[in-house]
């Protein structure tokens, strides 16, 4: 009898469940757009928020929608596999209901707290002992920040978790976590992958420690069981196993297969994340973060905005597309790809400095064209805004390679990987061989992976990659075009570096 395994990837912009077989097919999927339902209208400047429970309605809608489209049956469920961005912080009272909106990693109403820290003398000694750099997305700060700011919904906390642990905790009723998303989320001791008093206490909330819910080292590791009630409003059969999981960025990586050694994952997503993996702490990364084997760290360079940069262009300048597609009666983004092929760049063209949320390269960072004329075309602003996300992935992966991480392909997932003209301006840019996998749902699938291990349909990550993971053909850097963008790129570092005078003096210059 086939058995299948069902990856859930809660995300910023949509939350999707996906059927996958044994053999990594893409049996079936649902997803629903978060930003139409579940985001708040912002209390304040910094404030970047999301309704729990519409979360959850959402993401057991997508489930039952998910299982209903594969036309399979819930006893042919091996497993499910739980995936979300790092941070997204969500306080529940003791009972187990939401007491505050839940917060997206995006969030910067901490940053009064990061410099608390800095002044208090805390920050460099939670970065060392996180093996990251803080920022005031993360739990950390935001729960400091509702002890000083709103102190009665502090006193009321019973379990902190994070964005995928929440849905993890709906569908068993287990308070868990897995060690990656909680390491990565700078709420582990990262050189005993334990729980520290000393690191809530250096984050000023001592209070908290005997709030954290219960850990667990490895991904694969089954957590619980689907409940009644959960079973009830997902159609997944009651005692279903559901396994620790891990954030988004590692599950991509196992969903891309990207384990071997030398290989970079980029996720040109709604982050720019780019990372990989060795047996030591790389001084000044984003985060060390726990990998799927002991004594490995996944080593990681980051900030807020990658593809969502495009997804913006899309909202506030895609009209002349839009009205060209229908006309043409084309596909949106094809008619975009054919713009910016015949874009023909050259050092005069436009830049684009793609930081459209944070964090950032710089606190005060914002995003924005330069090198505009009366000649500059509309297709030129397209590649100009696709450039730039490549830029920002070359920023962080010349910071692994300079860190002496081997950087011989890429393995690029997200929606840039989507692209093959996007995937060629990838790989020229980074002058490296560019991997894609035929899977667009790598997040998913390797979440369903890691409860494909735990099920046991799989032996080991070796036996899963080796069934489940399908190569598209590589794509190789165009020499001549990979000089172009040495140049561009040249070009485009000292424009940040003029305007990082005017970050540094705040947004009012």
């Amino acid at each position: 009898m086939a058995k299948f395994l069902i990856g859930i990837d809660a995300g910023n912009t949509s939350s999707k469940a996906v059927v996958f077989d044994e053999g990594g097919k893409m049996v079936a999927s649902s997803s629903t757009k978060s930003s139409e339902r579940m985001h708040l209208a912002p209390r304040g400047r910094g404030f970047e928020e999301f309704d729990v429970d519409e979360l959850w309605s959402m993401v057991s809608q997508c489930i039952k929608r998910a299982i209903g489209k594969a036309g399979v049956s819930a006893e042919d469920i091996a497993g499910v596999g739980v995936t979300s961005f790092g941070n997204g912080v969500v306080f529940l009272d003791e009972s187990g209901w939401s007491i505050a909106p839940g917060c997206f990693s995006q969030d910067y109403r901490a940053n009064d707290i990061i410099s608390l820290y800095q002044k208090e003398g805390t920050y460099d000694k939670i970065n060392r002992m996180v093996h990251g750099t803080l920022f005031a997305g993360e739990p950390g700060p935001i729960l400091r920040w509702y002890k000083e700011h709103e102190r009665p919904v502090y006193d009321r906390i019973g379990s902190v978790l994070m964005f995928k642990d929440y849905l993890m905790y709906r569908l068993s009723g287990r308070f868990a976590t897995d060690l990656n998303v909680f390491g990565g989320s700078f709420m582990v001791d990262m050189d005993t992958m334990e729980y520290s008093r000393e690191l809530m206490d250096l984050y000023g909330i001592p209070e908290m420690f005997d709030k954290l819910p219960a850990l667990y080292s490895s991904p694969e590791q089954i957590v619980g069981t689907v409940t009644q009630e959960a079973a009830e409003m997902t159609g997944l059969k009651e005692g279903t196993p559901i396994a620790a999981g891990m954030m988004d960025i590692l599950a991509s990586l196992v969903g891309a297969g990207a384990t071997g050694d030398g290989v970079i994952t980029s996720i040109a997503g709604s982050w720019c994340i780019n990372e990989t993996h060795s047996d030591r702490v790389i001084p000044n990364a984003s985060s060390n973060m726990p990998y799927i084997h002991k004594n490995e760290y996944l080593n990681c360079s980051y900030t807020g905005a990658s593809a969502t940069n495009y997804e913006w262009f899309h909202h506030v300048l895609g009209d002349k597309a839009r009205l060209a597609a229908v006309y043409e009666q084309r596909d949106y983004y094809d008619v975009l790809n054919e713009w910016i092929l015949k874009a023909d760049p050259n050092m005069d063209t436009p830049y684009f400095q793609p930081f459209v949320a944070s964090p950032s390269i710089h606190v005060n960072a914002r995003a924005g064209f330069s090198n505009l004329n009366m000649h500059t075309s509309y297709g030129e602003l397209c590649y100009a805004v696709v450039e730039g996300i490549a830029f920002i992935h070359k920023h962080h992966i010349d910071f692994l390679i300079s860190a002496g991480l081997p950087a011989k392909l890429i393995r690029l997932t997200g929606g840039m990987a989507k692209s093959s003209v996007w995937t060629q301006i990838f790989a020229d840019t980074m002058g490296l061989p560019v991997e894609v996998v035929e899977c667009d749902e790598t997040g998913a699938h390797g979440v369903a992976i890691v409860a494909g291990i735990g099920a046991g349909i799989y032996k080991n990550y070796e036996e899963a990659f080796a069934r489940s993971v399908k190569l598209k053909p590589r794509v190789l850097p165009n020499a001549e075009k990979a000089a172009f963008y040495q140049k561009r790129y040249a070009e485009w570092q000292r424009l940040n570096q003029h305007l990082l005078r005017y970050w540094e003096g705040g947004q009012d210059g």
